[in-house]
């Protein structure tokens, strides 16, 4: 078992996009569009590793459609991020579910819950944050947060990252990375890194 206080790895995601603004969170309807779906319905492939290769089969149920995540015994292209143990996304409210629906797929692929109590203010941010960091069932794991951009350089910054920039209101491609390796915090940025763009990244 990892001496190490608190989890190896945290890693940090914007929910998928919306229809209306993408710069505010509180028009529009609480879902997600469907590019927001279509990501979501990828994010698997940064994280679910690359054997057994998952498939995504889609049913109608006219005059909706369901799908799910089957497992097939052929290998599939390595996963870019380590596989998380646990899933964070911000509480449900009235303005909004994405997070909860952004992250939903990979909960499924990986059968995690998703750790949802925590609403999307700075207090319970905080109570998040010093959970993750001083709670033993997060020791030595990787831990994934799917948020809302304006909230997310507040969460980089109570897990110890003296300045991180502003998430652009206009980005949903974007995974943080924050490492934690002997008493030592290190981040960065993986830029267009999932579904609508995932054939190229670079590192910032």
């Amino acid at each position: 078992m990892s001496t190490q206080p608190g989890p190896t790895e945290i890693l940090i995601v914007r929910h998928g996009e919306k229809a209306g603004d993408p710069k505010k969170e509180d028009d529009a309807g609480r879902h997600l569009s469907i590019q927001g779906s279509a990501r979501a319905a990828g994010l698997p492939s940064l994280f679910v590793a690359a054997m057994p290769q998952l498939t995504c089969a889609l049913r109608l149920h006219a005059p909706d459609f369901d799908g799910s995540y089957r497992e097939l015994p052929v290998k599939g292209k390595a996963a870019r991020f380590p596989t998380p143990n646990f899933i964070f996304a911000t509480a449900r409210s009235k303005n909004s579910k994405r997070p909860i629906e952004t992250i939903t797929p990979l909960a499924t692929a990986l059968n995690l819950p998703i750790m949802d109590r925590f609403a999307d203010n700075d207090p319970d941010i905080q109570q998040m944050v010093k959970l993750i960091l001083s709670d033993c069932e997060f020791m030595g794991k990787i831990v994934l947060i799917c948020w809302h951009h304006g909230k997310i350089p507040a969460i980089a910054q109570a897990l110890g990252i003296a300045k991180p920039p502003k998430w652009d209101g206009k980005v949903f491609d974007r995974v943080w990375q924050i490492t934690f390796r002997k008493g030592k915090r290190r981040w960065w940025i993986r830029r267009r890194c999932f579904c609508m763009a995932i054939r190229q990244s670079s590192d910032r």
